[in-house]
């Protein structure tokens, strides 16, 4: 890390963000996860504030197989990356990777429920107050796309 960001930690990027009032909704070493609510609920946003090399914020959008059961891979991802891609580029985030998922039956871990084509987005930043404002940004974005 550099010198500024030597002076990050985790705990004060977390502190910072629950000033702004963002939920986290899970804490590892390099890595804060986002919360948001749905309802009563708090679930996982798909938005992450990382800290290992550097600053960052990162964030996932997706498609799903099931909205589109006879199109191709490229198809879903290309979906994805024009209408995720393009917003997210015009702030200065880059595509990160892009991954296919299955999702499993809780109870059958060998019968795939659907299949995501995930899309994830990363823009290096400076200081904590640009973490909390990239994350607002990120929570606001609708992040599912219909094929």
């Amino acid at each position: 890390m550099s010198g500024l960001e030597q002076t990050l930690t985790i705990q004060s990027i977390q502190q910072a963000l629950a000033s702004a009032g963002v939920e986290i909704y899970r804490t590892d070493d390099q890595e804060l996860q986002i919360a948001e609510r749905i309802r009563l609920h708090i679930m996982d946003s798909g938005v992450r504030v990382v800290v290992r090399d550097q600053l960052a914020v990162q964030f996932t959008a997706r498609t799903q197989r099931s909205d589109a059961p006879s199109a191709h891979s490229d198809e879903l991802f290309r979906r994805v990356r024009e209408e995720i891609g393009e917003q997210a580029g015009s702030r200065g985030y880059l595509e990160s990777h892009a991954e296919v998922v299955e999702v499993k039956d809780p109870v059958d871990d060998a019968r795939v429920l659907d299949v995501w084509h995930e899309v994830t987005y990363r823009k290096s930043l400076q200081a904590v107050d640009d973490a909390v404002t990239e994350v607002r940004w990120a929570l606001d974005l609708e992040k599912y796309v219909r094929p």
